[in-house]
């Protein structure tokens, strides 16, 4: 198995430019096709004054939001013509109607999304790169905002605690991590088993996969701090990680692995949920 259809939502500026950039290096490195959605929530000024606004105010309301849609497509069609990619690319506008980023993402095998910013945090809900991998029940690769790497560096980590959301992340990169160069399974705690993580090992090897186990100590200031941490120690260019093990409301509540790396991480990080 390998990717042969990603999905990215792209605006053509901040987050969604990183992604872009790292859906064109993905879909050049499998042969894949690339889609782009470009999300058009409802507008909030016709669920506030709808019952007042005239049919010219109506008609200027859609015209903006496609000439919007125009130029952004412009845009996507440039850049792929510019990697080299015509002819194995599409966009499409999605809206309340037709379903959101999560539903759209179901047919595609992987969705590649920027990380959210300050700014993000009251922005449409359901296009959240946690949101869309907890929704979607596709793996998500989060792009840090400002991401620009020539090429796509060929190491990965893969946050291991042997618990279902880290499995299910190992499940859906494994064909990713066939294609790699250096791959560690990373073990963060104070506490852990003497076989820890040896099954994973197993299965890696079982697939052909050649990986090393590194274990850290949780340090005070968390878990997501340590994975960080070593991914950076290692060279890592991809973390591959399990999303909320805890639930999501008390991840953003009291703090956690997911929330602390989505705000921190300066790699794509893959989450699966």
């Amino acid at each position: 198995m390998t990717i042969r259809s990603i999905l990215t939502s792209y605006t053509g500026s901040g987050g969604g430019a990183a992604a872009l950039h790292m859906a064109l290096l993905v879909a050049r490195k499998y042969d894949a096709h690339l889609t782009a959605a470009l999300w058009q929530p409802p507008n909030p000024l016709r669920a506030r004054a709808g019952a007042f606004m005239t049919r010219e105010i109506d008609r200027v309301l859609d015209q903006a939001e496609a000439e919007f849609a125009a130029s952004r497509r412009a845009a996507f069609e440039q850049a792929v013509a510019q990697a080299g990619l015509a002819g194995q690319a599409d966009f499409v506008v999605l809206d309340a109607r037709g379903g959101g980023i999560s539903e759209a993402a179901r047919g595609h095998d992987i969705v590649i999304l920027g990380a959210p910013t300050d700014r993000d945090r009251t922005a449409e809900f359901s296009t959240r790169p946690d949101v869309v991998a907890l929704r979607s029940g596709r793996p998500v690769l989060i792009v840090p905002q400002g991401y620009a790497e020539p090429a796509i560096r060929e190491t990965a980590v893969v946050a291991w605690d042997g618990k279902r959301a880290a499995a299910r992340a190992l499940g859906d990169a494994m064909h990713i991590l066939g294609t790699k160069d250096k791959v560690t399974l990373l073990g963060v705690g104070n506490d852990l088993p003497a076989q820890f993580g040896q099954d994973a090992l197993r299965l890696l090897a079982r697939h052909g996969i050649e990986a090393d186990l590194v274990t850290r100590p949780a340090p005070a200031r968390g878990a997501g701090a340590a994975i960080l941490d070593a991914c950076t120690e290692l060279g890592a260019g991809l973390l591959i990680m399990g999303a909320y093990e805890h639930s999501k409301f008390s991840e953003d509540l009291l703090g956690g692995a997911t929330r602390d790396i989505l705000s921190d991480a300066r790699l794509p990080v893959l989450m699966s949920h």
